[in-house]
């Protein structure tokens, strides 16, 4: 089950809204259902925040995927990411970037479509 559909099952349990989870995460309801469709993912303090809010562990849902987080055995250590399966967390990264990369074009091109529309009135 990929990320989306877990979030949406844990919030549909606890009887939660789109908006209920948006408005406690500070964020907006449009997000709240691009995450649950897979078309992206929150950030880490967001991560943290949904913890909280759903009492969930959200790492683990991971471990499907194959991207396992361990806790350092020593101080000399620190906690890191298996690398057998780092590959997947570059594409979702370099996904991410694409994804904003195309949001940032479209707002140009609104800011434009807009300027013009001004430009046509004056």
């Amino acid at each position: 089950m990929k990320f989306g559909q877990k979030l949406k099952k844990v919030r549909e349990s606890m009887k939660l809204s789109q908006d209920d989870l948006a408005s406690s995460l500070n964020t907006t309801q449009k997000t709240i259902s691009n995450w649950e469709s897979d078309k992206g993912l929150p950030t880490l303090t967001q991560f943290a925040c949904i913890e909280e809010i759903l009492q969930v562990d959200i790492l683990s849902w991971f471990e499907e995927i194959g991207v396992v987080f361990k806790q350092a055995a020593s101080k000399r250590e620190n906690s890191d990411l298996t690398n057998h399966n780092v590959h997947k967390l570059i594409e979702q990264y370099e996904k991410r970037i694409v994804e904003k990369d195309i949001c940032i074009d479209e707002q140009k091109e609104i800011i434009k479509a807009l300027i013009e529309k001004l430009n046509l009135r004056n």
